[in-house]
Order: structure tokens, then sequence, then C-alpha cells
């Protein structure tokens, strides 16, 4: 009895022991520098390997991509929290936007390009979004009053204002440059033409309003996130959904694609990230935790972690956290199968032989060139030094003497 109540202990403990190394395996990497919940975050491209978050602390921090994710730099001049971030492509600047109505650029150097605000080419209520074009000429921000406006970033004056009439909660560059697509309270995404100033479309699936926003690197699919608790993979080739992902959540607040556009990314204010695979709609791995709600997040590193800027519930350990993907590292099996040939049928029947019975005599002469080591090449041969211990004989010529 006593030897069953202490195996029955040992097992309890090993048990405790083996989940607690588990949870400990799956805690997210805390950022440090932040004192308070943050609202943002954006990805420079890999080669500058640099992210940055920001929120309620009215600044911008920046961070190595490259663990242990040193703080690189501190931005401050907002008033007020700041609600969205955006790198252009070429990764030389870094947009800002603010619920104090403004909107900060800084160059590479980390230098502020402040804007120039004329008449009414201003916002006047908070600045929810903000995405540079593929060129990075021009600079779009959506307020919460529904009022867009287009900046020239070489000459830092606004080119157009238009007015959505509805709050701006996202903005998302399209496949075609004269297009933009957008978010706000309404369940409908809004295709809206730069040159007119009008919706041309409405992209239609959502019951609530839609929250977030992501265009797949290869311009095929666009994501959504709502508050009815979906959000849509749309093809966009058919401008129909091609899946709707139902992650147990309240609402979703920020969608993304992986580099490669195999796989999506959605993140709930209940604290739960979902992996997804792109065209099948597969959910690939879920990570959740109920400290913090999820405001913004991204892929970075080749796709295998993911930056999230949270809103704490049950903790005051501020700061952005880093997560694995569970996405399975493509890197690591193209180098596994990068010198793997495809065999050919007489090596599969060699396998099969080999596999059942000792080779006969007559198998090794059917299959002498597969059983046979090829022959090294010969490597650049240098004139005082011989290559091996090998004797070379060169036959005798008529009238040689032999010593």
């Amino acid at each position: 009895m006593i030897k069953r109540f202490k195996l029955s202990l040992f097992f309890s403990i090993l048990i405790y022991f083996t989940a607690l190394a588990q949870n400990e395996s799956i805690k997210p990497t805390v950022l440090p520098g932040s004192r308070n919940d943050l609202n943002a975050a954006a990805m420079s491209p890999a080669k500058f390997k640099r992210m940055a978050v920001a929120g309620w602390d009215n600044e911008v921090l920046i961070y190595n991509t490259d663990s242990p994710y040193n703080l690189v730099q501190k931005l401050i001049g907002h008033q007020a929290p700041i609600n969205c971030l955006s790198y252009n492509f070429a990764g030389n600047m870094l947009a800002s936007g603010s619920s104090d109505q403004t909107v900060r650029i800084y160059d590479s150097m980390y230098r502020f390009v402040p804007l120039i605000e004329e008449g009414t080419n201003r916002h006047y209520s908070a600045v929810n979004s903000l995405i540079f074009d593929k060129s990075g000429k021009f600079l779009l921000t959506g307020d919460k009053d529904g009022k867009l406006l287009l900046w020239d970033v070489p000459t830092r004056k606004t080119v157009k204002s238009y007015q959505t009439n509805t709050a701006i909660n996202d903005l998302c560059l399209s496949p075609s440059p004269a297009n933009i697509f957008i978010a706000n309270a309404e369940p409908s995404i809004k295709i809206f033409g730069l040159a007119s100033g009008n919706v041309i479309r409405t992209l239609d699936g959502h019951k609530d309003a839609i929250n977030c926003l992501a265009l797949a690197y290869n311009n095929k699919y666009l994501i959504s996130g709502s508050n009815d608790k979906t959000a849509i993979i749309w093809d966009l080739k058919t401008m129909k959904p091609l899946h709707i992902l139902k992650p147990s959540c309240w609402k979703i607040t920020s969608v993304g694609f992986s580099d490669d556009s195999k796989y999506c990314v959605t993140g709930c204010n209940d604290g739960v990230v979902n992996i997804w695979e792109t065209e099948t709609g597969k959910l690939v791995s879920t990570w959740s935790s109920e400290d913090i709600g999820v405001k913004e997040l991204c892929f970075f590193r080749n796709n295998q972690y993911i930056l999230i800027s949270p809103k704490l519930k049950g903790t005051h350990d501020f700061g952005a956290r880093v997560i694995t993907s569970g996405i399975p590292n493509l890197t690591k099996v193209l180098e596994s199968t990068k010198n793997t040939a495809p065999k050919t049928p007489m090596q599969l029947q060699l396998d099969s032989i080999m596999a059942n019975r000792p080779l006969s005599k007559q198998d090794s002469l059917k299959y002498k060139i597969l059983l046979t080591p090829p022959k090294p090449k010969p490597g650049p041969k240098n004139q005082n030094q011989l290559d091996s211990a090998i004797i070379y004989k060169t036959p005798m010529k008529k009238g040689d003497v032999k010593n």
C-alpha cells in the first residue's frame, strides 16, 4: 500500500512539473520599455530588422527583431495615445497617427519630418489608421470622423481630402493603386476610388462592424476581421469570400498575412491568436492568454514569430509580446531536402529487393551501376606535390637505360 502511494505521488509530481515546463515553453517574451497599454505594431522590411510598437505612453518604441529584442529608440512628440503605425515599403520612413489629431513621419535616422497643415487639410479627430502607398510617395490617413487625407510625402502637403461619413477603423492598399479598401463601423468593406472620391464597390459578408484589414503579399487575397466574431478571406479575383474563419472569441481586432501569403493570422480582444492556411482555411495553431487583449499583431523573422501589441487585463506587466507562430520552418525543410533527388525506377527496384533478401550474384550484375561507388573527381594538380600515395608508371621507350 505504501509503495503504491509513493508511486502515485511520484507520477503526480512528474505530471505537474511536465505541465509546468510546457506552460513555460509557450510563455511569451515581454519586451521592455512600455509603461502602459499598446495599440499599434509595425514591421520594417526584413533587411532592416526593426519593429515598432506604440500606445498610451504617447511614444513609439523601436526594437531589434533579433533576440533579445533590444530597445533601439524612443520617438516622442505626440500629446495623446498613438493608434496606428506604418513603415513604407522601402523601410526608410515610419508614420504614426494619434488621438491628438496629428500625423508624424520619421526618416531612417529617426528624425521628425513635419507635415504642412493648411486650412481644412488636416484632421480634427483621432487618427485611427494610416498606410503608405507602394511607391512611398504618398501617405493615406483616416480618422474617427470618416475623413481621409492623401499626403504627398516629398512636399509634406495634402493632395486630396475625402469625406467617407463613417469612422474609419482601418485602411488597406488594393492590387490597383487607384483604389484602397476601407473598414469602418458598417458590415461592408468599401472599395474607394482615389480619383473619383467615391465608393466603387462593397464586399458584403460580415454582419457587424469591421475592425481590421490586410492584403496578401501576392495580391490574391484580402482578410478582414469583425465584431461578428468572424474573419473572412476574400478571393480578389472573384471578389467573394473564399473562407469564413470562426475563432472562438468575442471580436477580431487584428489580422495579417505571412510573407509568402500561405498563412494568415487573426487576433482577438480576449487574447486568442490563431494561425490559418490561406487556401484551405485550415487552423494551424492557436495561442491564448487571459491576461491580454490583442490590439494589433504582425509576423516577423521568416514568419516564425508574431509581435503583439496588447491591452492588459489581468496583469500590470506592460510591454509588447513575442510568441512563436507554429508555422513550419520552410528554411529548414528546404535545407533538408535541397540535395535529395527523386529515386529512379531502378533504385526503387533495388531497395525493394534489399528489404526482403540478400542480393544474389545476378542482382549484383544487374544493378552494378547503382552498387558501384562513383569515382572521385580529380582535384586541381600541384606540379610540386603528388595528389596521394600513388605510384605513377610510364612505359619505357626503346633506348632507355634501366638502372
